[in-house]
């Protein structure tokens, strides 16, 4: 097949580039989402309305979670198996994968609803942000099941060696998006509500997308009703393989849910509202690397799977060559234009959200240069068949780290304590990743030694 044919024979850096331009360009359409939400919020709403998004952060990050453990962990395997040219089995993982979306997502939504206020309070939610999320959430968390498909059943795509599909499941949700944003907020006034429906149809429309790539059969793997059920063995892969990603994202959610309780704490609604802006900004630097990580991952998982190290050390010195450059500009711009991140959100420039959000910026991403070596790193692991290393990475760097920071530096530093605790984890992640770095170096140079005698393969 062609797809994977390129994945064993095209020159790496044009291979990185074919999966990785796809992957940053649908990643960064999807930002959109959060983003243009918060912008019309901020506008038509105001600042509460900005405020009440990243209150619901965690409740979206345990949905991520859930798509990047089935989605992350079968696309790991399906890969793999393409590798290693066991096709049947990797039509099973499809169908599992799916199978395992719609169970999920059905437990998901009856649980958020019922338990909808509670969470927000635990999530940080103040008196005057509370009515303003639950109802954003309420309208959103029914839409669990197609945004798990559109991002995480999307991954299976990519994983396949198709990634221009990928970018326009991604594309189609985030422009659909945006223009309802429009309609809805802007034009008819719906506020909150309006921006939770322009989300779910977005997410509903790319679920489309994906469904019908695989029925059509267009796909290298095919969908087959008989594989819509659940192996316990290949099930157990797969939640091994997708469990670095998923404990990332619950975890986050967890100090996201610190975060917006010591912001009320030190700084009140306002601070909370920063915080939205930071994490709008988040996602366009941080959804390149997400996108150079996701072009990375099949190249990497296909030539792991086939033993071709040559190609994975290249993938991955390349990849990160790449990240690094990306992150140093976003850096550089935040540096020197720190107060033009805000004043999208907001039409008053000498608003308390420009004026302070611009320093806490600052403070919050001082070690964004490095982030993207923590991400790449972190995830080679994961695609190589090595969870538990990545997993490692991510518990130090959010929990033993980040999470500690966050409940004493505010006591000592008020607001400030709260913007630095990010690069204290960084810097502390910065250490253990250099040194298991480090230590694959060593071993994949072994690796390739051990198959130097052989003939070189084509494209190497």
């Amino acid at each position: 097949m062609s797809q994977t044919h390129d994945l064993e024979t095209m020159p790496v850096s044009k291979l990185l580039i074919k999966f990785a331009i796809p992957a940053i360009t649908g990643t960064m359409v999807t930002s959109l989402y959060n983003i243009v939400d918060r912008i019309f919020l901020g506008r038509y709403v105001g600042e509460l309305g900005i405020a009440a998004t990243t209150i619901a952060m965690p409740m979206m990050m345990i949905v991520m979670a859930i798509g990047m453990l089935i989605g992350f962990g079968t696309n790991s395997q399906i890969s793999i198996k393409l590798g290693e040219k066991s096709y049947e089995e990797a039509e099973e993982l499809l169908g599992q994968g799916l199978f395992l979306f719609v169970v999920s997502s059905l437990i998901f939504t009856t649980v958020s609803l019922i338990f909808m206020k509670p969470l927000l309070l635990i999530f940080g939610a103040t008196e005057n942000v509370l009515p303003y999320a639950q109802t954003y959430l309420s309208i959103v968390v029914l839409g669990t099941i197609t945004h798990l498909i559109s991002f995480g059943a999307n991954s299976f795509i990519r994983g396949e060696g198709n990634p221009k599909v990928a970018m326009g499941t991604m594309i189609i949700g985030g422009i659909i998006n945006v223009i309802l944003d429009y309609l809805f907020i802007g034009i008819f006034g719906w506020g909150m509500a309006g921006a939770a429906w322009a989300t779910v149809i977005g997410y509903s429309v790319s679920a489309i997308w994906v469904l019908n790539y695989y029925i059509s059969g267009n796909s290298v793997v095919k969908l087959y009703w008989r594989n819509f059920r659940m192996r316990m063995t290949s099930t157990w892969g797969v939640l091994v393989m997708g469990s670095p990603h998923f404990i990332m994202n619950v975890i986050a959610g967890v100090q996201m849910s610190l975060f917006n309780n010591q912001l009320a704490r030190f700084g009140g609604d306002n601070a909370i509202s920063i915080m939205g802006v930071i994490m709008s900004f988040n996602l366009i630097w941080l959804m390149p690397i997400i996108g150079i990580s996701q072009g990375l991952q099949p190249i990497v998982g296909y030539n792991y799977g086939a033993r071709n190290f040559v190609r994975v050390k290249k993938a991955l010195n390349q990849a990160l060559l790449v990240s690094a450059i990306m992150c140093t500009l976003f850096f550089l711009f935040i540096e020197l234009f720190p107060s033009h991140v805000f004043r999208l959100f907001v039409s008053d420039s000498n608003s308390p959200l420009v004026t302070e959000g611009a320093s806490a910026i600052q403070r919050f991403l001082v070690l964004l240069p490095v982030v993207g070596f923590l991400i790449i790193s972190g995830n080679y692991f994961q695609f190589t068949g090595r969870p538990r290393t990545s997993l490692v990475l991510t518990v130090v760097r959010q929990v033993f780290v980040l999470i500690p920071a966050l409940l004493i530096l505010p006591e000592y530093f008020g607001l400030n304590g709260v913007w630095y605790t990010m690069p204290v984890s960084d810097g502390g992640a910065l250490i253990l990743t250099a040194f298991y770095f480090l230590r694959e170096r060593k071993r994949l140079k072994s690796l390739i030694a051990e198959k130097s005698l052989q003939p070189v393969e084509i494209g190497s």
